[in-house]
């Protein structure tokens, strides 16, 4: 070879690897930019054809997916060549670049295609496309209509190439990998909140998404709702040549219509929505075999989307029901909703009132019911709307188990430690029949009420209504007193002032001498003072409020006040 034509060689090759570095560096599609490498060197080789296979691992073949713009094209993701079989398969199976410049056709390792027409060759090249750890990727194979058409500067220009298009192979793959991946774990963020309020737009965007994410064809997705009365739709997405059509139906003829007229053909692959009892099922169609990656991408889709559509479909359901059943006065409306949410026998309901949370309201619902759903067992109904929620748990034998309300409770407060939720649980009678439900609930709101109000200051607080009935009627006994014990706690600020200033306990004695209905001996036990000291106090305490303990001195309700002034006393003084 001459210099002038070694030196037409060397520029082109620093060119090519140049040009090859900046497409690699910006991560293109693997395909993409196998084109680029071919159209690259073709030009810097002056040769009449390069082809690019690229190893496909699930099939264990070299796929012929890029050739310069020649009869061969045809060929293109048909021909599939075994490790050893042709020219191409005998370099990738060795992983050793070959030169065969006269007669490739008589060459014992050669293979005829019927696509390609190969009797205008006397020259080929072939170079395997290997990365940086050794593994195969495919094989670069460069075609002249001259013999002896290639030597050492061709056979550095196509290795050189093969190894930057190994390395730009593996860097899109990543990337593509990565972006799916992220697309994948954001599905359920894309949604738009107007997709979320109803089953036929979360239908509608989800069979548009998924579309996208796998590459397909036609999409179909058909889910089953929980309501019995309701006619969820058939939801269809396909690729057109302007975009994506969508459309519907409720009939499953026109569905199977819709599949013949636009599946025809293509390669299908179907998964169940959501985990466990499968609540629909999801099938894209596309002209392209699906490999396992696609199943793995269109399963964790499936999943995803399953327990959106269950959570839309509840909350449009189940809030409506709860609501009913919360507040209906008529015993046979709430019968008939038990009826309607499949519960036929002895259930126990279980109120739950959300008062604040740190975190994302629409998060901390789900990760509740989800909580819920838990601890009361598979054949419980959780219920939620707005900042309540709404269980019913089963009672076989019209007995609660002993531990539900301990679960039920030992749940919402791991979910008060992550969230910042605080809550107040009441857990109600069990019914003997469906008409005694709305009882059922009056009594697991009794039992919520006390819950708020005297349950233990603590983020979550539960009250069971065996456990409290008899007490209920403390609620009405405070509201009467509570107008006096007002009072009351005005009358003793001067001497929380006194007990403030002189670091004195004035208010806790006054209110331990209350407790005990002003029997001296009893106060000067508990207090572990000699009753002649309780009496200098005594009359330090009339002093500063300027009144006299004595028979006429109504004890219960000072003893209320007194107590809440001892307990200002005592966090004033703690703040010091």
């Amino acid at each position: 070879m001459s210099s002038d034509r070694k030196d037409v060689l060397a520029e082109r090759r620093a060119a090519v690897l140049s040009q090859l570095v900046l497409l690699f560096a910006q991560g293109r599609d693997p395909v993409e930019l196998a084109e680029d490498a071919v159209q690259l060197v073709a030009r810097a080789t002056d040769t009449k054809a390069v082809f690019v296979y690229l190893w496909d691992e699930e099939d264990e073949r070299l796929v012929l997916r890029v050739a310069t713009q020649v009869p061969q094209q045809t060929g293109i993701d048909e021909i599939r060549l075994r490790l050893g079989e042709g020219i191409a398969g005998w370099a990738a199976m060795r992983q050793e670049s070959v030169i065969i410049n006269r007669a490739p056709a008589e060459d014992p390792r050669f293979v005829p295609f019927a696509s390609i027409e190969e009797e205008e060759f006397h020259s080929v090249l072939a170079a395997p496309i290997a990365d940086e750890s050794n593994n195969l990727r495919g094989v670069f194979a460069l075609y002249s209509t001259e013999e002896s058409a290639f030597g050492e500067d061709e056979l550095a220009i196509a290795v050189e190439v093969g190894r930057l298009l190994a390395t730009g192979l593996v860097r899109a793959e990543t990337v593509n990998d990565l972006n799916h991946q992220s697309a994948i774990a954001h599905f359920l963020l894309d949604f738009p909140t107007a997709s979320r309020t109803s089953l036929v737009p979360a239908l509608d965007f989800a069979a548009q998404r998924v579309l996208e994410l796998i590459d397909g064809q036609v999409c179909m997705l058909e889910y089953m709702s929980r309501r019995e009365n309701a006619a969820t739709p058939i939801m269809f997405a396909s690729r057109t040549d302007t975009g994506q059509r969508v459309w519907s139906t409720h009939s499953r003829s026109a569905a199977q219509s819709s599949i013949d007229q636009h599946c025809g053909g293509l390669e299908h692959m179907s998964v169940a929505l959501g985990v466990g009892a499968s609540r629909g099922i999801l099938t894209c169609y596309r002209p392209a075999r699906f490999r396992s990656r696609d199943v793995e991408r269109l399963s964790a889709l499936a999943m995803q989307l399953g327990v959106l559509l269950e959570a839309v479909d509840l909350n449009s359901v189940g809030s409506s029901l709860a609501t009913r059943l919360r507040f209906t006065q008529d015993d046979r409306e709430a019968a008939s909703i038990l009826g309607e949410l499949g519960l036929d026998g002895p259930v126990c309901p279980i109120l739950v009132r959300v008062h604040s949370v740190q975190s994302d309201w629409e998060t901390a619902s789900r990760a509740l019911k989800d909580a819920l759903s838990v601890a009361a067992g598979n054949r419980a109904v959780v219920l939620l709307h707005s900042t309540w929620g709404l269980v019913l748990a089963d009672a076989p034998g019209g007995r609660l188990a002993p531990e539900l309300s301990s679960h039920v409770f030992q749940a919402t407060q791991r979910l008060a430690e992550g969230a910042g939720l605080r809550a107040s649980i009441g857990v109600g009678s069990v019914t003997s029949t469906p008409d005694d439900i709305r009882q059922a609930i009056d009594n697991a709101r009794s039992a919520l009420e006390w819950a708020g109000v005297y349950g233990q200051i603590s983020p979550v607080s539960l009250a069971i209504y065996q456990d409290v009935r008899g007490m209920l009627p403390l609620s009405d006994v405070v509201r009467e007193l509570a107008p006096t014990v007002v009072s009351l706690v005005g009358m003793l600020e001067p001497l929380v002032q006194y007990d403030i200033k002189q670091g004195t306990q004035l208010v806790k004695t006054l209110a331990v001498l209350a407790g005990w209905g002003g029997s001296v001996q009893e106060t000067a036990k508990e207090l572990l003072i000699h009753r002649n000291t309780l009496r200098q106090r005594m009359q330090r305490i009339e002093h500063v409020l300027g009144i006299v303990l004595g028979p006429g001195t109504a004890w219960s309700p000072l003893a209320l006040a007194a107590r809440v002034a001892s307990a200002r006393v005592s966090s004033s003084v703690a703040a010091q």
